[in-house]
Formats: C-alpha cells, sequence, structure tokens
C-alpha cells in the first residue's frame, strides 16, 4: 500500500515538473515575441521620419493614442472593471473592485492626463 502512495506521488511531482518547464518555456516564447514587436515597433518608428526632433515617435505615439481613447480603450477599461468585480465577489472583498475601478479610470483619463503633464508650459 505505501508502495502505492508512493509512486502515485513522485508520477504527481513529475507531472508537476513537466507542466512548470512548459509553462517556463510558454513565458521564454512570450517574452522573445514581445521583444521582437518592440523592436519592430520602434524601426517602424524610426525608419519613416528624416527629421530631427520630437517627430520620431509621432506615428506610434498616435496610434497608441487613438487605441487608449477609442473602442479598444473602453474594452479594456470595461474588462478591468469587470474582472475587479468578480474577483471581488469570489473574495468577498471590496478591494478588488477597487482597483478594477481605479485601473478603468487610468484607462479612460490616463491618456488626457499624461498629454497635459507632457505639453504643459511653465
Amino acid at each position: 500500500m505505501m508502495n502505492a502512495i508512493r509512486t502515485a506521488i513522485r508520477y504527481a511531482d513529475n507531472a508537476t515538473m513537466k507542466a512548470a518547464s512548459a509553462v517556463d518555456a510558454n513565458h521564454k516564447n512570450l517574452l522573445l515575441m514581445l521583444l521582437v514587436m518592440t523592436a519592430f515597433y520602434a524601426t517602424a518608428a524610426v525608419a519613416g521620419t528624416g527629421t530631427s526632433g520630437a517627430s520620431e515617435f509621432q506615428g506610434i505615439y498616435d496610434q497608441v493614442y487613438e487605441w487608449t481613447t477609442g473602442y479598444l480603450g473602453m474594452t479594456i477599461a470595461l474588462f478591468a472593471f469587470l474582472l475587479g468585480l468578480g474577483v471581488g465577489v469570489a473574495r468577498q472583498s471590496p478591494i478588488p473592485a477597487i482597483s478594477g475601478v481605479v485601473f478603468a479610470l487610468f484607462v479612460a483619463f490616463g491618456p488626457e492626463i499624461i498629454e497635459g503633464i507632457a505639453t504643459a508650459v511653465i
């Protein structure tokens, strides 16, 4: 009986280690893909501009600004709110719901606040 239990524990440990190594491999692939995409966007932002100054990143700035202030930003804000609400109900705590609301507000109003700070004149 004890041998069967030890064998089952060893089998479970091996399965757990295989699953953990698969997750690590997926994270490595995700990180590599993120780095390649970042390099691509940085190259695309610089490749089309021949002027000096702050206009090198104007295209990517406009694209990300449109994403965050458009339907993508509203969708992310809504999902953040719903996810926080769901986690709050599951944990029976209001803190995740509050953090979901704060994240949703940051996504909704963050671009205008950041642009106001960046373009402020003293």
